[in-house]
């Protein structure tokens, strides 16, 4: 069955966010995507009965959950190995930030079937969304429309950085600065504030370079909140509905959607300050199939929806564990998204810097990978945002995948990646 799998879970850390902007509201096309078609889930009591030690997994799997807020799923190719959920979709932990909760009710809302986990529910991707920004503008470039040479100046003038490239920012050698360290004040923070806002600031601005473009690799999500206004630009629609009509439908996804579709980005408050509690209060479209998680800090309080989460392309996809498989089963073994060279481009190293400097960090395009001496290469990314603590993890030569999404940030997941790995090997082993 599976060959060997989990990982490095330690590489949460490489993780950022981001999300986005315009809504179409028009959410009839987004139940419509074609049904699963990959193997039913396979039954544990079947596979020990072919002689799997899944035992083993299990035990350590769930060692794991008693401190695992949220979903994993471990699969090879299309069928799925072992699924799971754990706790709550809200902690309900403290009052903090619940209007009208008083700490007597705390528990029973805790508590209540409505609340449990579901294997199926919806989580922020966090900066696990890279990668589908990267498979838009690899799709748009491999149906000619773009170059990863075109240049700012060409496709977002009204930028100061004329001389940067797509390829540039896809590998996260820009040099232009992370927003997230703007000063909160310069954004309009009545609502949410989006990429078309973002791109006001970055020209009002003109906040110079931090290095010359291609001399130092450094992870910025700016870089990949701008190629989504590309894909705008250069598809002529709107980001959401280009992913949507050519990465998530192809692929099955029925249940992924963006930040801006999932929360009305319309309604104002005062105007926020890091850490103010309005958008708290944000209203929840009715009408998504699966329930929505929300993040929690270390703490366990609720994590406030920040107003930030409207800029999508850095951040901003929402999913689950099985999404996740159908999306690495179509991008990545089946090559339905991209032709097979494409994807091998997106997977491989493409951080060289201009001087033929490899950075520390291997980067391909919205993917990080690792060689590692004893499980080989490992194709992978982290997400931290917002409460959230996720990793997607894709072993190219087994097709082994890993996802965990956790809404509870308190690293209950991190340095388990060599005890799972070990164990899928040998499951491997004994199924030679």
């Amino acid at each position: 069955m599976i060959k060997r799998g989990l990982l490095a879970l330690l590489f949460l850390l490489s993780c950022c966010f981001l999300q986005a902007d315009q809504s179409t509201g028009d959410t009839s096309r987004l139940y419509s995507s074609k049904p699963i078609t990959y193997h039913p889930l396979e039954p544990l009591a079947e596979m020990a009965n072919l002689g799997f030690d899944i035992d083993s997994l299990i035990r350590f799997v769930d060692a794991m959950g008693e401190r695992l807020n949220g979903t994993l799923i471990i699969a090879r190719n299309d069928t799925i190995i072992l699924e799971r959920a754990y706790g709550y979709l809200q902690l309900y932990q403290s009052c903090t930030n619940y209007r009208g909760v008083q700490e007597s009710q705390l528990e029973s809302l805790r508590l209540h079937p409505d609340n449990k986990m579901w294997k199926t529910a919806l989580f922020d991707l966090a900066s696990i969304s890279k990668q589908f920004t990267a498979a838009a503008i690899l799709k748009l470039c491999s149906e000619g429309k773009l170059s990863l040479q075109d240049t700012l100046g060409k496709l977002v003038p009204e930028l100061p950085y004329k001389k940067v490239t797509v390829r540039h920012l896809l590998t996260h050698t820009s040099g232009i600065p992370e927003y997230f360290n703007f000063k909160y004040d310069i954004f309009d923070t009545s609502t949410f504030v989006d990429n078309a806002q973002l791109i006001r600031v970055l020209k009002r601005e003109r906040y110079p370079l931090d290095y010359p473009s291609g001399t130092r690799f450094e992870y910025r999500n700016t870089n990949y909140a701008i190629l989504a206004t590309i894909v705008e630009r250069v598809s002529g629609i709107t980001f959401e509905d280009y992913v949507h009509d050519h990465l998530f439908e192809p692929a099955g996804m029925h249940d992924t959607f963006f930040f801006t579709e999932l929360i009305d980005t319309t309604r104002h408050w005062p105007a926020a300050k890091r850490g103010d509690i309005y958008t708290q209060y944000a209203w929840i479209n009715p009408e998504i199939p699966q329930p929505v998680t929300r993040g929690h800090k270390k703490n366990g309080i609720l994590a406030l929806y920040d107003r930030f989460n409207g800029i999508l392309g850095d951040k901003g996809i929402y999913s689950n564990v099985e999404d996740m498989i159908r999306w690495t089963n179509a991008y990545f073994i089946q090559y339905e998204i991209l032709p097979e060279e494409w994807v091998a481009k997106a997977s491989t190293r493409q951080n060289t810097l201009s001087n033929g400097i490899l950075p520390k960090q291997s980067y391909g395009y919205g993917l990080r990978l690792e060689e590692s001496p004893t499980h080989g290469l490992l194709v992978y990314h982290g997400g931290l945002w917002d409460g959230y603590q996720n990793l997607w993890l894709y072993r190219p030569k087994d097709k082994v995948q890993i996802v965990f999404l956790s809404n509870y940030y308190n690293g209950a997941h991190a340095g388990k990646s060599d005890g799972v790995l070990n164990i899928i090997d040998n499951l491997i082993s004994h199924d030679r």
